[in-house]
């Protein structure tokens, strides 16, 4: 018998290794991820005129925050499930392959188009060659202006994927550590004691970045894994007890699996409520502000993915998540997010009298049409590799 999610045939651009759990209502989270990271980036957004609206839309940069929770559990669950007995997972090198296959050749070719097309973005920052590495936001590496703010460097929500890429870059030496840990305990008792290391290592990462170096110009809490650890650890810890619950019930995940839609509630009400009392600015200039934020956002975010980490085929999160239009999105999600931000700064220099709305629907229906000839003639084909072998052998 396998188990759930493993018969199902998924494209490569979000299959797991081979014999592991797929999670296909990850795909819908994707869409709305990137969904709400369009909706926060449309310009005139500060216009629209009603608080009550304002507030909510620019904090919709929990976005990333969702993203964040996403990479977290897909990508370390199968090394989780290997420890506790499951299928064989790839080394290290298969998996940097398969995560520079994901991310670079895409980026590349938007980059370049970009690049090439007059005025569509602008190149504050001499170091070119540190954005084709996707390392702009290293304090060592990248412009000083990258780091202290990726909004003065082109494609400049990429600073997100920066951090993904250190997070590519640290999970392996963190499998070994985690598997260190567990070697000769019973699956209960290291997954308890992973817990807490996760927390421990989070609680750390929160001092070094709010505590240590707030207002530091340079720092490697803004650019790199260090300034978002516990985002990925609610998403990693997630994975952990998803595993732990697939070998041991527990009542927490039953209820999760049947209540789908009160999670989904709580995350919102949870939102409403940082939305009332944050600034109205994704910007913060206080530590509390900082801090709430973080943690608040990680919270909400932690909400909206348990539904699809923990099943129960049931409830209105689960059809929207497994809607076929809303999981397109979601596969096409990685253009979507490369793309945007250049069709709604050009649409907004070419139309400058366009409302919120229409500019919202246009381009977003832009950068859709976009990501799919992304997806389709770029990603798709080199993703192939992704358990192929580059080269050919020859005999």
């Amino acid at each position: 018998m396998t188990a759930p999610g493993t018969g199902d045939v998924a494209p490569d651009a979000v299959a797991p290794p081979p014999g592991h759990r797929r999670f296909p209502l990850f795909d819908g989270l994707r869409a709305i991820a990137v969904i709400l990271i369009v909706v926060f980036h449309t310009p005139g957004l500060i216009d629209i005129g009603w608080e009550p609206l304002v507030r909510v839309l620019v904090h919709l940069n929990v976005g990333v925050t969702v993203f964040f929770l996403i990479s977290g559990f897909l990508l370390y669950r199968p090394f989780v499930a290997h420890r506790a007995g499951g299928p064989a997972v790839p080394g290290a090198a298969v998996f940097y392959k398969r995560r520079f296959l994901r991310i670079f050749p895409a980026y590349w070719v938007c980059l370049v188009v970009l690049l090439i097309v007059p005025d569509a973005i602008s190149l504050s920052t001499p170091n070119l060659l540190a954005q084709f590495g996707l390392v702009h936001t290293l304090p060592f590496v990248g412009d000083g202006n990258c780091v202290q703010q990726g909004a003065n460097c082109s494609l400049s929500q990429t600073w997100s994927l920066a951090v993904e890429v250190t997070f590519y870059a640290a999970l392996p030496l963190y499998v070994i550590a985690a598997n260190r840990l567990a070697r000769g305990r019973e699956t209960l008792s290291w997954a308890l004691r992973e817990l807490v290391l996760l927390a421990a290592l989070s609680a750390v990462a929160l001092f070094y970045t709010y505590w240590i170096h707030l207002g530091t110009e340079t720092s490697f809490a803004r650019g790199t894994l260090i300034g978002y650890f516990d985002w990925f650890a609610l998403g990693m810890g997630a994975a952990v007890i998803s595993v732990v619950a697939e070998r041991h019930r527990t009542r927490l995940t039953d209820w999760i699996g049947r209540n789908p839609g009160l999670l989904w509630l709580g995350a919102a009400a949870l939102f409403g409520a940082l939305a009332a009392y944050l600034p109205i600015t994704p910007y913060f200039t206080t530590r509390a502000d900082h801090v709430l934020a973080n943690l608040g956002f990680g919270a909400v975010s932690l909400l909206l993915i348990l539904p699809a980490a923990f099943d129960g085929g049931r409830g209105a999160p689960r059809r929207i998540l497994a809607n076929s239009v809303v999981s397109w999105i979601g596969l096409v999600s990685y253009g979507i997010f490369l793309w945007h931000l250049a069709v709604l700064i050009r649409l907004d220099r070419e139309f400058e009298s366009m409302s919120y709305l229409p500019m919202l629907l246009v381009g977003l229906g832009i950068s859709v049409a976009i990501a799919a000839a992304s997806y389709y003639v770029i990603e798709r084909p080199i993703l192939r590799f992704k358990t192929r072998p580059l080269l050919a052998r020859r005999h």
